[in-house]
């Protein structure tokens, strides 16, 4: 039987459809770029006027003491800020019922609070629905202000700091929409009463005294002899003495972001906090419990005597793991191990599979993709299913 020129045309588009709309979704699936991308930490957050423990802001009993707060936001754009800002009630209060106050024209939204509680303030701030206002350079985000009402006491500034509830989110591109994108938080350090502030000691030096010439006796008769002198010793060079304690840091706490209970692969950010009532800190280390160690050596405070540091990691294997973070000063002293800086995480396997659970590659698209491929599949089989109607109505 002799084929009309239609049906071998028709035969011919349903071939190139058969062959063609495959290749198209294994085309569309390889071009899907993944989606576990992971924001970029780069906000900062401090308080101005800058401090530290050998510098502090100089206050008395009574006086007024506001703090700006500062957002620098890096590489990121940043659209919500939640602060929760902790100071010591029995040295600090704040100064009125309006303490808190935005910067309406950086964050004209103001989302929650402020709520004010003893030792506490909690606020939420946004910059509103248009992203063309998202802050792309450092702004004074708001200024809060204290009241001292107890002296400081000696050597021992007080500390305002940002708890590790505090959250950064930002629009960028390349941040994920609900992931924390603040890098470091740098703490306000007060001094109250002029005994507070610690002195530098003076070095002492000792000289040795200068001896006197000793006059050798004369017998009568006999020639005046000389006067033996005995040379001075040199004066010795001065040794400065100064006196330090050698107190090692203190790490006063060890948080999480989030429960220290999930699934593997489970990931958590750690906030270590803690002073050095002598020196300053110059690392922070680490310890995950699973063999992981990270020694954070900038940021966070470093080079000073307060630090509120973090760290992420991401835990891949099911098990119970003691999390630690030790704290060493700029004399190699460490901090000692303490309740308060540990943490016990369990990470249970994935649903589905052994007590080790790697990570794959993922080979599916996201459901975008797999959207796209159902509707090619399914016009594919319309196109079939047409043409093959065609063909025997022809």
């Amino acid at each position: 039987m002799k084929l009309g020129g239609r049906k071998l045309f028709i035969i011919g588009l349903v071939v190139i459809l058969l062959a063609g709309i495959p290749l198209t979704v294994f085309y569309l699936q390889q071009q899907t770029p993944p989606t576990n991308t992971h924001a970029q930490q780069s906000t900062a957050l401090a308080f101005s006027p800058t401090s530290s423990s050998s510098t502090p802001i100089q206050s008395t009993v009574g006086a007024a003491i506001p703090l700006n707060i500062t957002v620098d936001p890096g590489k990121n754009l940043v659209s919500f800020v939640k602060l929760e800002i902790q100071y010591d009630p029995s040295i600090l209060a704040t100064a009125s019922a309006n303490a808190f106050s935005a910067n309406t024209t950086a964050f004209p939204s103001v989302l929650e609070g402020p709520v004010y509680s003893p030792g506490k303030i909690d606020v939420t701030l946004s910059v509103g629905p248009d992203p063309t206002k998202a802050i792309q350079q450092e702004v004074t985000a708001a200024t809060v202000t204290f009241t001292a009402v107890k002296d400081t006491p000696p050597g021992t500034p007080t500390i305002v700091t940002y708890t590790s509830n505090t959250q950064v989110l930002s629009i960028g591109s390349s941040d994920q929409a609900s992931e924390n994108v603040l890098s470091t938080a740098t703490p306000a350090t007060i001094a109250v009463g002029a005994a507070s502030v610690s002195t530098t000691p003076v070095p002492t030096t000792t000289t040795a005294p200068t001896p006197t010439a000793i006059p050798t006796a004369v017998p009568s008769g006999a020639p005046t002899p000389t006067t033996a002198v005995i040379s001075s010793a040199p004066t010795p060079t001065s040794t400065p003495v100064i006196s330090g304690s050698g107190t090692p840091p203190v790490c006063t706490n060890l948080t999480l972001d989030r429960s220290n209970t999930g699934n593997a692969p489970y990931s958590l950010t750690f906030t270590a906090n803690g002073t050095a009532s002598t020196g300053t800190i110059s690392k922070v280390s680490f310890n995950f419990g699973d063999g992981q160690v990270s020694d954070v050596t900038q940021a966070g405070g470093i080079g000073t005597a307060t630090v509120n540091v973090q760290a992420s990691h991401t835990y891949d294997n099911a098990g119970t793991y003691a999390a630690t973070a030790v704290l060493t000063d700029n004399t190699n002293d460490a901090s000692s191990a303490s309740a308060n800086c540990q943490q016990t995480i369990t990470v249970n396997a994935a649903s589905g599979s052994g007590t080790t659970v790697n990570n794959p590659t993922p080979t599916m698209p996201p459901t975008g993709s797999t959207g796209i491929a159902i509707g090619l599949g399914l016009g594919a089989m319309l196109l079939i299913i047409g043409g093959g109607m065609i063909f025997f109505i022809l």
